[in-house]
């Protein structure tokens, strides 16, 4: 039993990222299992604009406002001194059991398994001094930035000398989305997953560990108490994230379509536009947050059905998955490479608008969705009663 009333923001950030997650994922199911949105998929003015807004003010800045609520909602079970570093760890093992499971039987994209592998780590920083997080935040970022930096160079000069990038085969997956069957899916869709993780994890997770860390520090004063929030705050967030973050990715979004549509395309242009992106998504993130605390400051009933996605968030995530590959699949609507990009934005959309509707009917009658409570159950097996 709950001993304390739910905090409304951490719900409504995770319901809001929840959006932007899915307008990336889909590229995936109905485009290119492998590559997603590229220029070979861009064959209209409405793919353009479709890929221009995702890789704008989606791709990169959604996963990592849900990573920072991770990291945050992490206080609440391990603030407790009794069960919660039991309940953690089980919880994570849980998440990446889960994560493997996704990413067999639905999307090779999975984050789940990244989230359990980085719960585990994560508690090696759980109640160590803000400065030494601090520290942390400041070498992951600056080591994975300069990282990509010389990748882009490296790619730089070997463009220069006249050397391309080898041909990426197609892998079985491809063909079994198109024409196949989902039992035939499964093994090719983990093996291209596996194949993928080991370039996936150190990639992904040092911007997710950094929101991790970030999140832990943001608990420890409530941040996301945004009746609490002063003024300034709010301020600096919208600030340095709609007036910074958001030009620079309208700018890097630019110059990577472009590359993208040209004749020439380079892959130099394709990674530091990749890259900066990244590297420059927490900014517009931040932004981000700011503009959910101050509807939630001024406007709050509007946010209500946000808040019911976000408690039922593992729920419609997997369950966001389970559609598009019904949809777009052989096994299911056939839409694989039919629809043009654009329309599959649109469908993924009204999918979550769907599972939106769904999630406000489900917890009308239960406290929790299907998938939090089996998650709460497996955390508790271990505890001792």
């Amino acid at each position: 039993m709950e001993s304390r009333t739910r905090d409304v923001g951490p719900d409504v950030l995770r319901g809001f990222a929840l959006w932007g997650i899915i307008v990336v994922n889909v590229a995936y199911f109905s485009t290119s299992v492998n590559n997603g949105v590229s220029g070979e998929t861009i064959v209209s003015s409405g793919d353009a604009v479709a890929a221009f807004l995702v890789q704008a003010l989606a791709a990169g800045k959604f996963y990592l406002l849900f990573s920072f609520v991770f990291g945050y909602s992490s206080h609440y079970l391990l603030a407790n001194k009794r069960t919660g570093r039991t309940r953690w760890v089980t919880r994570s093992f849980g998440l990446i059991a889960l994560g493997v499971a996704h990413a067999a039987l639905f999307f090779m994209g999975d984050i789940l398994f990244l989230y359990g592998i980085l719960g585990l780590v994560l508690m090696g920083f759980y109640g160590r001094a803000r400065g030494v997080i601090v520290g942390w935040i400041g070498w992951l970022y600056g080591i994975f930035a300069a990282l990509l930096t010389s990748l882009v160079v490296l790619t730089w000069a070997g463009e220069k000398a006249g050397l391309s990038p080898g041909a990426t085969p197609i892998p079985a997956l491809e063909d079994i989305v198109r024409e196949g069957t989902y039992l035939e899916s499964i093994p090719a869709r983990f093996e291209l997953w596996y194949s993928v993780a080991i370039v996936f994890i150190p990639f992904q997770g040092a911007l997710t560990l950094v929101a991790f860390l970030v999140g832990i520090l943001a608990a420890r004063s409530d941040f996301l108490d945004v009746s609490a929030m002063s003024p300034k705050t709010l301020r600096r967030l919208l600030g340095w994230g709609l007036g910074l973050g958001l030009p620079l990715q309208l700018l890097t979004a630019g110059l990577w379509l472009s590359n993208e549509l040209s004749g020439g395309r380079t892959e130099t242009i394709a990674l530091a536009t990749f890259f900066g992106s990244f590297l420059s998504a927490p900014l517009l993130s931040a932004g981000y947050l700011g503009l959910v605390a101050w509807v939630l400051r001024t406007r709050p009933q509007i946010t209500t059905w946000l808040g019911k996605m976000g408690r039922m968030s593992l729920t419609v995530y997997l369950s966001q998955s389970l559609a598009l590959s019904l949809i777009f699949s052989a096994w299911g609507g056939r839409l694989y490479q039919v629809l043009p990009y654009w329309a599959g934005v649109v469908i993924a959309l009204a999918v979550t608008s769907a599972l939106a509707l769904l999630a406000t009917l489900w917890l009308s009658r239960f406290r929790q969705g299907p998938m939090e409570r089996a998650l709460t159950w497996f955390s508790r097996l271990f505890v001792d009663k």
